[in-house]
């Protein structure tokens, strides 16, 4: 059953709470750019928890669930069921900081989450679809748009730094343009990478922190590894910008984009600028 418009919006949020519930299983295949030893897995975990799926268990219980109360029994039944299930997850997102034999617990957590997405996929959202009226569905729709809209605020202080630059960055460990770039070529050590990026953007937006660097010569060096084009900062601009939208909106977060556009814009001059240089040299 092709989901519906006002669906549509969950169902493409589950597919990264599908990649988190595979990296947990125990024997899980390796994903590029996600950690693969417990600790990280376990930290991983947390944060996709606070970043991603506490919004996403809310949308669903504040807006689809309260919205299709009393439609149809089976419907009120599953809904119940997924609303204890939320309860039940977030309870074991929130212990893992106190779980001590990571490796059992993260396996069960893993096949908890899938299979409760899978509830949704296959039986909770088509039973929506097929019992609730257009209007119904409408409404939701208008809904969930207006609650992640209300949901979103300036980027105000560090956290806020931190939320987007880890969400930025798990965007582009996964893209199929720029990845291979952090991951494979530059081997990024993201324990090392996230802070300093954290320190850059909070000095950018902020005018404070212990940033120090020169991100240029860091990216001339890289360009005689792997030629970069105007694609790669394109591709990195847009995968920045539509982080910022997603999650905030005011003042700062503009500022945010206009610099990443800006930073983007000149490094992309200097440095093809230095790759057409070496060609008329050569």
């Amino acid at each position: 059953m092709k989901r519906h418009s006002s669906l549509a919006i969950l169902s493409r949020e589950h597919h990264d709470a599908l990649i988190l519930a595979q990296l947990l299983k125990k024997g899980a295949a390796a994903y590029k750019g996600l950690p693969t030893d417990l600790d990280g897995k376990a930290a991983y975990a947390g944060r996709i928890y606070k970043d991603k799926l506490k919004t996403h268990f809310e949308e669903e219980e504040q807006v689809v669930i309260r919205k299709i109360k009393g439609t149809n029994a089976d419907l009120d039944k599953m809904a119940g069921e997924i609303t204890e299930e939320h309860k039940e997850l977030r309870s074991s997102f929130e212990a893992i900081k106190n779980t001590k034999d990571l490796a059992p617990y993260l396996d069960k957590l893993g096949h908890a989450l899938e299979q409760h997405i899978r509830k949704e996929e296959r039986n909770f959202f088509p039973l929506i679809q097929e019992l609730c009226s257009e209007q119904q569905l409408t409404e939701i729709e208008k809904e969930l748009s207006l609650y992640v809209t209300h949901m979103k605020k300036d980027i105000e202080n560090r956290e806020d730094v931190k939320l987007l630059i880890n969400r930025f960055y798990d965007k582009v460990k996964a893209d199929p343009l720029i990845g291979f770039i952090f991951n494979d070529v530059m081997k990024v050590n993201w324990e090392l990478h996230l802070p300093r990026m954290y320190d850059f953007w909070e000095n950018t937006l902020f005018y404070i922190g212990g940033y120090t660097g020169n991100p240029m010569e860091i990216h001339r060096r890289l360009n005689q590894i792997v030629p970069l084009s105007a694609e790669h900062f394109q591709q990195w601009t847009n995968l920045f910008t539509s982080t910022v939208d997603e999650i905030f909106s005011g003042e700062k977060a503009e500022l945010a984009k206009q610099r990443a556009l800006s930073i983007s814009t000149v490094m992309q001059i200097k440095i093809l600028q230095q790759s057409d240089d070496k060609n008329k040299i050569l």
